[in-house]
């Protein structure tokens, strides 16, 4: 009795031992793709694979857009659910959000564009389900003026919150002299790096981003230590051909921009108006800095505020002290990545 009784009990274990291995295996991310027709519909497409049909719901479309009739039809042969979509007037752009109220922690979202440009990215699940931002998979701004707006100000925001370059700047403000040196020098860091911002974009030149930030790094040391050197009575190079100076690091900060620029994934069809428009915002970002600089100065100077001598190298030594962290830092992640 026992054994027969064991011959019905090991099968029915072994089975739900499968299914048990099986569901570990599913570690909750969906393989979604997201294609626009050229009938300007849109198919999300997505494969439930271990996961139950009733874990997936329509997405939570923009309000312009509305579903097809074959939203959430099942393909047996593929595997797949699909969800068909229209957006009259306007086809998804930039700014959209796709909202998937699935029962998943995540979902990886491929996109394929009209223009034959696409993005992969990962998407994970927050509060209301899995929110996808259609800028992260390099979906058109929509307008020229849309596309205008969103990378002026993608421009700003990088080079205001990008203190690297903001030190470099404070730097070359330190060691020239006069309104027509600073102009001739701040000119020449504009030309560089729009040089190298728009080779770089257009894929002419190349380097690894990891060196690019380690050498940017270091120009800004080079600069502190120029400030120190003529405090002590050795003008170098930069104080006395501080636009050659400027040009030369300032093809490397170009590289740098270029490298952000690319982290925001450009839709093919883009890529002039976004290297136009993010140059500008940058330019726009760098004179609201250079302002703010000698507006500051202005002051201290109109309100005679005094330095005791002993403070006077101190913004040297601090741009040097940060710099050469950056630096070690940077040095340190390229040799573990190589």
């Amino acid at each position: 009795m026992r054994s027969r009784t064991l011959r019905w009990l090991l099968p029915i274990l072994g089975a739900s031992l499968l299914a048990t291995g099986a569901a570990a295996h599913d570690v909750g991310i969906s393989q979604v793709t997201l294609e626009q027709q050229a009938d300007g519909r849109y198919l999300l497409s997505v494969r439930p694979e271990l996961a139950p049909l009733d874990a997936f719901a329509p997405p939570v479309l923009p309000a312009r857009c509305s579903a097809g009739p074959a939203a959430g039809a099942v393909r047996p042969d593929a595997g797949r659910i699909n969800y068909v979509f229209a957006c009259p007037g306007r086809p998804l752009t930039a700014d959209d959000v796709l909202r998937l109220p699935w029962q998943r922690q995540g979902a990886m979202v491929s996109a394929r564009w009209e223009d034959g440009s696409g993005a992969r990215r990962l998407f994970i699940r927050g509060a209301a389900g899995i929110d996808v931002p259609l800028a992260e998979l390099r979906a058109s701004s929509g307008s020229l003026a849309a596309a205008a707006q969103r990378y002026l100000a993608l421009g700003v925001e990088h080079i205001l919150l990008g203190l690297d370059h903001l030190l470099f700047v404070l730097g070359l403000m330190l060691i020239v002299r006069g309104p027509w040196q600073l102009l001739a020098t701040i000119t020449a860091f504009t030309l560089a790096h729009s040089l190298t911002l728009a080779l770089a974009t257009f894929g002419m030149v190349a380097l690894p981003p990891r060196t690019i930030e380690a050498a940017i790094a270091l120009s800004i040391v080079f600069l502190a230590v120029e400030i120190l050197h003529a405090r002590q009575g050795r003008p170098g190079l930069t104080h006395r051909f501080p636009w050659l100076v400027a040009f030369a690091f300032g093809l490397l900060h170009g590289l740098g921009f270029a490298g952000a620029l690319a982290e925001v994934g450009l839709p093919a069809a883009e890529v002039p108006a976004a290297l136009l428009f993010f140059n500008l915002g940058v330019e726009l970002g760098q004179l609201l800095f250079v302002l703010a600089i000698l507006s500051l100065r202005w002051a201290v100077r109109t309100l005679q505020l005094g330095w005791p001598a002993w403070a006077e190298p101190l913004p040297a030594y601090a741009i040097g002290t940060i710099a050469s962290f950056w630096l070690m830092e940077r040095l340190a992640a390229l040799a573990l990545a190589g």
